[in-house]
């Protein structure tokens, strides 16, 4: 009975994202000498950020995505943080793998083996998810308006050193999945990270180009009827 449980369970998440879905990211904020303080002078050298700076970006493109009764995975070439805005040749490939049902991890999660303490993309539906993982303590799943990990880790509570000081992240994903803002705050609320998805769905260039189009008709049909009632006075 707990198989059959596990398994309907497991069909009603995915990943979200398909083959060719393109994701890129762009880093608002980055104060690198507390970056520094906190994490060590090393902290961008390896890793999701590698290389990250105030105005560059990431792009991951989606090579295959995979659900079944078991896991969840998607594969991916990653184009790590640049300032170029040609991409040229991505940098390396990747996977990441999820357990099918989130129930079945059977420890407690956290997400210390990532620099950035927070998964860039969860399963879908991302706050059925999130809400059904062990989490650790640090971690606080907020689902009223948008999927949101709140993250608060003290000073020294990953490692000696690690962090230096008390650190906060917000990280909210969109329906897809996808880490759509990123924010890493330390006292005082000051943000000194800032990423996030920095993209325009398709479906949403036509309808600009549209309005576009209307607003600029609308000035001139303001103009033309402005010039009639000047002529006529």
């Amino acid at each position: 009975m707990n198989a059959i449980i596990s398994m309907v369970n497991a069909k009603k998440f995915s990943t979200g994202v398909g083959v060719n879905d393109e994701l890129v990211w762009k880093c608002n904020v980055c104060k690198r000498s507390e970056m520094d303080s906190i994490f060590g002078t090393e902290w961008d050298g390896l890793g999701i950020f590698e290389n990250i700076s105030k105005g560059s970006k990431m792009k991951w493109e989606i090579n295959k995505s995979e659900v079944n009764e078991t896991h969840i995975k998607i594969e991916f070439s990653i184009w790590m943080w640049t300032i170029e805005e040609n991409w040229g040749l991505f940098d390396n490939n990747s996977t990441i793998v999820y357990l099918s049902n989130p129930s079945d991890y059977s420890e407690v999660l956290n997400f210390s083996n990532y620099k950035s303490l927070v998964p860039f993309w969860f399963p879908t539906p991302v706050g059925e998810y999130m809400g059904g993982l062990n989490l650790h303590k640090w971690y606080d799943v907020d689902n009223r308006v948008l999927p949101t990990l709140n993250v608060e880790i003290g000073k020294n509570e990953i490692s000696i050193g690690e962090p230096a000081k008390n650190i906060k992240i917000i990280a909210i994903y969109n329906d897809k999945g996808v880490l759509n803002s990123y924010k890493l705050y330390i006292k005082d609320n000051v943000v000194i990270l800032d990423i996030f998805l920095d993209y325009l769905p398709w479906y949403v260039i036509p309808t600009l180009i549209i309005l576009s189009v209307i607003f600029s008709l609308g000035i001139i049909f303001y103009i033309i009827k402005k010039r009639k009632r000047v002529n006529i006075s």
